[in-house]
């Protein structure tokens, strides 16, 4: 069909469609006035469409006009009507998408809430409600398929001074059922492992914390791991003001993820694999050592790959944590110890979140060890030229007290490196001297600690009263500690 023939088509179907963009909204005519504005996805859906409904024409075959002045203008005002009711499509479909997301996320919320209200009361018979005595402190280890878990657990352990055995996951769906699921790269159902965990943490010393490697791993669990958060808080506000109140402390959970990449994680279970496989051959031929055991998941690549995308997939639900509670994301591509002392770095104390609120507002003011010399040597040098310039009597004193009190004691116990200097010279009733001194010596290499002592001498009774009259002696100690000097003794030489 030639162009001629083509063009009369194009608008009899632009006439045709003429009268569905009257019932458009304004907003929509507005932004479809404008070809500029218009997609290129929905210009060439709409265009094959017209072109599919005439005779003879084959939309995936183009075709030019005589004219490129009268081709723009007809393709911009004859095709705005199918334009824009494939724009109001497209965003009607994205509508839809989205609301659809947000029912099922609210779905999830609602199973989340059953599952875990059935498993906790399934517990709770058993046990009793004022036996839920949980740990104080929780860590929630994720990580990535072969990301290092098992390895890197007792650095965290130590780091938390956790003396509560660790609770694997995969322990406790070790039963034949979950076996067969696991073996597939399916996934145990939500309610069962959390009516597991919760008897397991019911196992542990609540006085301390306690690891668990492998939690949570889905929608429903992170939801379930949120309102596990929630119940410990009720039930310690509930027996807050009985005698039990001890063994419902305030929770305090960590998040922490080890993350490596999907190869590396592919890469490192195989070669689990293999090192186990010879190993038990090894056994199995001189009959010492131990076999260990053989997963599936550590020698058919596409069930690893498996593992891996169903992490992959529930990472963002891991992310959704990150705003609530503490949360450690780590990079485990590197050696053992690089990553241990990652681990150990991100494990540190911090009195902000394992203190109660009011304990801690209480003592915050305090500045932390680690803090308070950060900025000490330009304060030292700032408080030396003050004193020199400004207060040059106290500045002289102070430097000669050293020179003819401090320097010589100091010579004398060279090699011990501390040298114990006492003087009861009044000079040192001045705070300002003193403040000099400590700072003229730590600015020379030393450091510095000083005690005051006053000393009592009976020197007289009152005829009158008997009282006893004491005369006061000030004694000042200086510690003054340097670096040790050690001397090799003379038979070592030869």
């Amino acid at each position: 069909m030639s162009s001629a023939t083509l063009i009369p088509h194009l608008r009899q179907a632009s006439k045709q469609a003429l009268p569905k963009i009257s019932s458009l909204p304004s907003t929509l005519l507005t932004r479809t006035a404008s070809p500029i504005l218009i997609s290129k996805r929905a210009l060439a859906s709409t265009t094959s469409k017209t072109l599919s409904t005439i005779p003879g024409i084959n939309p995936f075959r183009q075709y030019s006009t005589p004219s490129l002045a009268i081709h723009n203008e007809k393709t911009n005002v004859n095709q705005a009507p199918a334009l824009a009711a494939a724009a109001q499509e497209e965003s009607m479909n994205e509508s839809t998408s989205l609301k659809e997301k947000q029912e099922k996320r609210i779905s999830e919320i609602k199973d989340a809430k059953l599952i875990f209200n059935q498993a906790f009361k399934n517990v709770q018979d058993i046990h009793g409600r004022e036996n839920m005595k949980f740990p104080k402190e929780i860590i929630w280890l994720m990580g990535a398929p072969g990301s290092g878990k098992g390895t890197h657990t007792p650095a965290i352990l130590r780091a938390r001074g956790i003396t509560n055995p660790p609770i694997s996951m995969s322990s406790l769906l070790a039963t034949p059922e979950c076996k067969e699921l696991i073996n597939k790269g399916m996934m145990v159902s939500d309610g069962k492992v959390v009516e597991n965990l919760l008897h397991a943490l019911l196992d542990c010393e609540p006085e301390v914390g306690v690891l668990v490697d492998g939690f949570p791993r889905s929608e429903v669990q992170v939801e379930c791991l949120k309102l596990f958060h929630e119940r410990m808080h009720e039930l310690r506000k509930e027996f807050k003001h009985t005698p039990l109140k001890d063994f419902f402390p305030r929770p305090t959970f960590r998040i922490c993820v080890l993350y490596v990449d999907e190869e590396i994680s592919v890469n490192r279970q195989l070669m689990r694999g293999k090192l186990i496989k010879e190993n038990n051959a090894q056994v199995m031929r001189s009959g010492k050592g131990e076999i260990k055991e053989e997963r599936v998941t550590d020698f058919d690549e596409l069930l690893i790959r498996a593992r891996y995308q169903i992490f992959k997939d529930h990472y963002s639900c891991l992310l959704k944590l990150s705003k609530i509670f503490p949360f450690h994301l780590i990079n485990a591509v590197g050696s053992i110890d690089s990553v241990m002392r990652i681990i150990l770095k991100e494990f540190e104390y911090q009195s902000s979140l394992e203190l109660e609120h009011d304990t801690y507002e209480a003592i915050s003011h305090i500045p932390l060890a680690t803090k308070i010399g950060i900025h000490a040597r330009q304060d030292l040098i700032r408080r030396l030229e003050h004193y020199c310039e400004t207060e040059p009597d106290i500045f002289s004193k102070a430097v000669r007290f050293i020179d003819q009190e401090v320097s010589p004691m100091i010579a004398r116990h060279a090699i011990s490196g501390q040298a114990l200097v006492r003087s009861d010279n009044t000079i040192l009733s001045d705070p300002k001297i003193v403040e000099v001194v400590i700072s003229i010596l730590s600015e020379r290499g030393y450091a510095v600690t000083m005690d005051e002592r006053v000393h009592e001498t009976p020197k007289r009774v009152d005829p009158k009263t008997f009282e006893i009259i004491l005369e006061r002696t000030h004694v000042y100690a200086l510690n003054v500690r340097f670096p040790q000097h050690h001397i090799q003794p003379l038979e070592q030489k030869f």
